[in-house]
This record gives C-alpha cells, structure tokens and sequence, in this order.
C-alpha cells in the first residue's frame, strides 16, 4: 500500500514516470507535469510574496499552475466561479488572473516548449499559505480563508487514515475542483496516494456510467445534488464490484437518496462534513440502522463553549474552529446536526449567502426591500419576496411580474451561479411583518404554498370503438411542468405528454404492464399554456401497445407508441 506523498514534496517525491492523470484517454505523467511547471516558472512575472487567481476546468493544468506558484513563493487564489463580479471583486486583492479568466496575465497567453530547463525544485515550508478559498460570511461579503501547506497536508493524512482506499481505483468526479470538498478530496487526495484522475469532472450521471465502464475500479467523487438523480434506467447493474467507494460533500444526503445512489453504485456513500473554513471534520454512511450521526474524522475533536461547538484538529486554523450549526453532541466523537445558526445556506450542494442575494436585489432602482429563502418544491430553489417601490409598481403595470422578475435574474448572473438563481418571485406591496414588528419565516414561505397543478383540465372524453378513446383538455398555464422549461417562452414537455398518454390510457383500457419503451415517437409542434388539445388513445391488447396523437386546431403535435411488457 502506497503511504501519501505530501504535496510540500511532491515535485521531489514522485517520479518522473509515474501516471498522474487520464485526458481524453491519454495518460499524463509527473515529468509532462513538471515540464509544464517550468514552463509557467519561466513565461511568467511570479515574485515572492505575490497572490494570483487560479481558475481552469482541466484539473491538471490547474494544479501545474498551483505548483508554479508554490514554486515561486505565491499564493494561490481558487474563486469558486469566474464571473465577471468576482473578476471585479479580486482585482485590487491579487497580482494577475491565471486560467479561464476573461482577463488574463499576457503572458499566460504565450505558451512555449521549455526544453532542456533544469528542475530544481525546493521542498514548501508548511508555514507557507498555500491557497486562498473564498466563501460568503453571514454579511453576505465574501471573505477570504487562507490555507497553509501543513493544513493541506495534514488533512490529507486525517482523511488517509480514517479511508486507506486502493491506489488502483480511478478517481471519477462530478465535482470541479475550484470548490475546497473538489479541491481536497477529487485533486489533492489523488495526487497524494497516486491514484489516476480523470481531468475533467463529469456534469451528468450518464457520463459517470460511460467513464465507469471503462475502467475495472472506481471512487466516486459527488454532491448531493447528482447523487439523488442518478439515472435509475441504466444498467447500473454492469458496474457491480467496481465502485470502492462515493465519497459525497457539500449538503446532508438525505437517508432515502443515500440509500438510492448506495443500491445503483453497490457501494457505500461516505459523506463528509465540514466547511470551506475548516476543511473536513466529521463522516458518515447512513447504510446501517440509525446512523443519521456524523463521526469525528480521526486527530478532531469536539467541545462544548460559551459561544457554542468549537472542532480542533490540526489541519483547523483557530479562528475558524467555531461551528455555525447546531449540535446535539451524542458521545466524545459522534453527533447530529439541526440545521445552521447564520443565513448561509447549501442549494443542489452551492454555498450561497442569502444576505448577499438581498443586498444584490435591493441595488436595484425598483425594489425597496428584499428577503431571499429556500423553498422545497421538486428540489430545493432560492425564492426571493420583494417590495416593490412607486417605479417598480409602474414597471409591473406596463409590462407583467413576469417581466420584472426576468430583468432582476439577469442582474444577478454576474455575481452568482445559474443553480443558485431564484426560480420563484413574490412581489408586495409590504413585506408580511407581525404584529412584533418581526418578519416570520413561516409567513415567507406561505406565499409560495400554492397547489401544484400536474394534469389538463379535462373538457370531455369520448368513446369510439372498444380500442379507441378521444379526450379533449384545456393545457392550464399553471401546470408545473412549464415551470423553468425555457421561461421565456414556455412549452409542455415531451415527457409530459407521453405521462398523460400513460396515464389516460391504463385508465379508460384498464390494461396492466409495466413500460417498456417507446417507438416512433415524433414531436412536429409545441404545445404552448392556455391551449386546447385533443388526445387520441389506441390500444392494441395483442401487442401491448398505446399508440397517442395530440392535435389540436394547428395541426399535429406529437405522436408515437408506448409498449408494455
């Protein structure tokens, strides 16, 4: 079993021959990695003492950037996105912009071939800052963590020690790197124990599949977020054995999806948690009975204080050590979590400061006060209450909240990720006070309680021989199935009309079966809200077929057979 290499060594350490990495099936070696270091080393300006923001899709290119500036006495600076808010908020706080940054130092643009350059490479002083993360305080203000080589390190060895996984496996990923759980446990991690890694991060369940199938053994590195929408009709079945481990991060799972993704991998999901601030502290895997409580990753510890939960451990900086959750501690090493203290809060597994969103909205020339939440509806969405000034009020009249709602959205593309964009927008008149003069949470989320709506209203139904059925309906513009399917000119999904197909059709031909597939299924034209549409249904019993067509006065609109086994 191989013993980590730190990354303080790691240039002097790992020999030159050895796989690092897998790019579109091409193995990368540390001598491809150290050529690439000496030739940032050269090309660019570095000095002693400086910071440069990092930020590259490609894993690899990332951490030959990383290791240049370590090289070089600088600090890394990983910004979780490159928007251009960020961009602007990092300019007068570091030296340059390195990677996919609209605005780059020139002389990354010039990439050349270093032959013959000598590596002399020099072992990181553990004191060193190493990198600098950013995360959102309860002010809503981004505020910088700084880590050091030995907080890097010895989180390694806490994490090495609590999973001594095989060096064999592949190191699979839907996470970028730019975040710290990504960071740590996809790049890092790997890096240390010499394990493969793939270098670029896999967006959808289907590509996991396809990369897993390639290889004889694999770590699954994922959020909570594409855990529970793993593809349940793929063959999960074929990659049996070949899953060591998921390890998941960024939000609690919860018992029935960790479940869910345990049963298609046929392996354990192993969440760690922990905070951009302190790094990972505690783990769990809610496979067995009753073990919805989170374990102490080994060299933490946990204490009760005056000002709350206070976690201690060698990779956890002082300042830092105090918990914003609350804790009921069950024993010296193990405890559960109920919910946070501040107004930071985890969205399809992305931190995001809802004092930050209110502040962005209430920038606005429309909008006097504004109150940001998190709804569970399908899955968890950012919901936003505004109150409206004198010219928003104005705005609404002349065009609709519709509008409004979009033009506020945009302005908030450039200082947050599209996951984290509110989906749901309530504007007032007076934001719903108490007779305290308190604005409960209770009465926020009650405006956003209405009933979903999931079928057309039907307008009638006729019978027209023993296999054959007509329906007309009335396509509400209510449905949820409108809701964020291309919002500014919504349509009725395909999925959603082959539902229905089912759904009317095991009604009115009471047949069983269970689906099986469909076939010739053709969609000529949208479906738009406020429509009228007619379905006919018809049923072969010998073959188990449905076969459905939707028309209306347009003309066709979708067609096709469902088949049941």
């Amino acid at each position: 079993m191989k013993k980590l290499t730190p990354l303080s060594r790691w240039l002097l350490d790992v020999a030159g021959d050895q796989p690092i990495a897998i790019m579109n099936e091409t193995i990368i070696t540390k001598e491809q990695i150290s050529e690439k270091v000496a030739m940032w080393q050269t090309i660019l300006p570095l000095s002693s003492g400086q910071k440069w923001a990092v930020y590259h899709s490609d894993a690899i290119e990332f951490f030959t950037l990383i290791l240049a500036l370590w090289q070089s006495d600088c600090t890394a600076c990983v910004p979780g996105d490159n928007c251009t808010a960020t961009v602007e908020r990092l300019k007068t706080s570091v030296t340059g912009f390195l990677g996919e940054f609209e605005q780059v130092s020139p002389q990354y643009k010039h990439i050349e071939q270093v032959t013959n350059q000598p590596f002399s490479w020099v072992e990181i002083e553990r004191s060193f800052p190493a990198i600098e993360v950013y995360t959102s305080g309860s002010t809503g203000e981004p505020k910088p963590i700084k880590k050091s080589m030995a907080q890097i390190d010895d989180e390694l060895c806490s994490i090495e020690e609590l999973w001594s996984f095989s060096e064999r496996s592949i190191v699979l990923s839907t996470v970028t790197h730019q975040h710290l759980f990504g960071l740590t446990f996809r790049l890092f991690w790997s890096l240390a124990k010499g394990r493969l890694l793939l270098t670029k991060h896999s967006a959808f369940s289907e590509d996991i599949y396809h990369l897993a199938s390639q290889y004889d053994q694999f770590i699954l590195i994922s959020t909570p977020a594409h855990l529970k929408r793993l593809n349940h009709q793929l063959d999960w079945s074929n990659l049996q054995g070949k899953c060591e481990a998921t390890i998941s991060s960024a939000a609690p799972l919860q018992y029935e999806d960790s479940l869910y993704a345990a049963k298609l991998l046929h392996a354990p999901i192993l969440e760690i948690y922990g905070s951009s601030e302190t790094g990972a502290v505690a783990w769990r895997n809610q496979a067995k009975v009753e073990t919805d409580y989170w374990t102490l990753l080994p060299n933490i510890t946990l204490d009760e204080t005056d000002k709350g939960f206070i976690v201690k451990g060698p990779h956890i900086a002082a300042e830092h050590q105090t918990l914003s959750d609350n804790i009921e501690c069950l024993s010296a090493n193990s405890f559960r979590l109920h919910g946070r203290t501040d107004r930071i809060v985890k969205v399809e597994g992305k931190r995001l400061s809802l004092s930050k969103m209110e502040k962005c909205l209430e920038q606005s020339t429309w909008i006097t006060l504004a109150r940001a939440l998190v709804v569970t509806k399908k899955r968890e969405e950012v919901a936003i209450v505004a109150e409206l000034n004198d010219k928003g009020r104005e705005l609404v009249q002349q065009h609709s909240q519709k509008w409004l709602a979009a033009q506020l959205k945009e302005s908030l593309k450039t200082s947050f990720e599209l996951v984290l964009l509110p989906r749901r927008w309530r504007f007032v008149n007076t934001l719903p006070y108490n007779q305290q003069g308190k604005l409960p949470m209770e009465s926020l989320q009650a405006l956003f309680e209405t009933t979903e709506v999931k079928w057309p209203q039907e307008l009638a139904r006729t019978h027209i021989d023993d296999n054959t059925w007509r329906f007309s309906f009335y396509v509400p513009k209510e449905l949820i199935y409108f809701d964020g399917h291309f919002e500014a000119n919504p349509i009725l999904p395909g999925i959603a009309q082959t539902h229905w197909a089912q759904h009317y059709g095991r009604e009115v031909f009471a047949f069983e079966g269970r689906f099986n597939r469909l076939e010739a299924v053709k969609f000529q034209s949208v479906i738009f809200p406020d429509s009228e549409v007619t379905l006919e249904l018809e049923y072969n019993p010998f073959k188990g077929k449905l076969t459905f067509q939707y028309i209306s006065k347009k003309g066709v609109h979708s067609s096709g057979r469902i088949c049941f086994e």
